[in-house]
């Protein structure tokens, strides 16, 4: 089983799974977007201001075992389909959910912006969006990586052919879902009916706030 929690221990949750699917670093503007916003609200500086973020994936299979009145669903725009849930008791980002590039099978883990316990070791699959990446932050994030890289997503390609039937095959892999434990679906309706959205657009990294678009209504 892998724990996930909270920076401020408020939030768990339990993954059946320990061995992740496969490990990329992010360097896409929506990623580095919400974690600045995260960390706005949460009065900390998110530093270095662009970064590659080390994720994990796991299998969609798991149960929030404390601090579930905390989760907040997050979308970069009113349209987008990646959805990140953050603690907002700290502010930490806990899941990700895109079910237009991993399929319903697999969940995403930011492992540098939360707690992981109890996941197995894994070599970094691919560098991906690198066509995101600021000039000033070229040479630290690119030229300091060995592996395979991509300017968008993992794409076919003859240099690191290994890449897309490693993804394809977690997508196809079925889920071991003991009783108790669900999907990230099911968690975000429950809390979506909750709580609402919080829609994020307009949003900059020269220090001023980002734009709140949408709550939760006063009933």
């Amino acid at each position: 089983m892998t724990v996930i929690t909270c920076n401020c221990g408020e939030t768990e949750a339990h993954f059946s799974s320990t061995k992740p699917l496969f490990r990329l670093i992010c360097c896409c503007n929506d990623c580095n977007a919400v974690l600045h916003w995260a960390a706005w609200k949460n009065d900390r500086i998110f530093y270095p201001a662009f970064q590659g973020i080390d994720k994990i994936y796991l299998e969609n299979s798991l149960k929030i075992v404390k601090g579930e009145q905390n989760l907040r669903w997050i979308k970069i725009t009113k349209d987008s389909v990646c959805l990140r849930g953050v603690a907002v008791c700290c502010y930490s980002s806990l899941f990700v959910e895109n079910l237009s590039i991993l399929g319903p099978n697999i969940a995403c883990i930011d492992v540098d912006f939360c707690q992981v316990n109890g996941a197995e070791p894994c070599e970094i699959t691919a560098q991906i969006f690198e066509k995101d990446i600021p000039s000033n932050r070229e040479a630290a994030i690119c030229q300091s990586f060995e592996g395979p890289r991509f300017m968008e997503g993992p794409e076919e390609s003859q240099i690191w052919p290994s890449v897309i039937p490693t993804i394809i095959a977690a997508q196809s892999k079925e889920i071991n879902t003991p009783e108790g434990f669900v999907s990230l679906r099911n968690i975000i309706e429950k809390s979506v009916k909750a709580y609402g959205w919080i829609n994020l657009e307009g949003y900059n990294d020269n220090g001023a706030p980002p734009i709140v678009l949408a709550e939760r209504e006063a009933q």
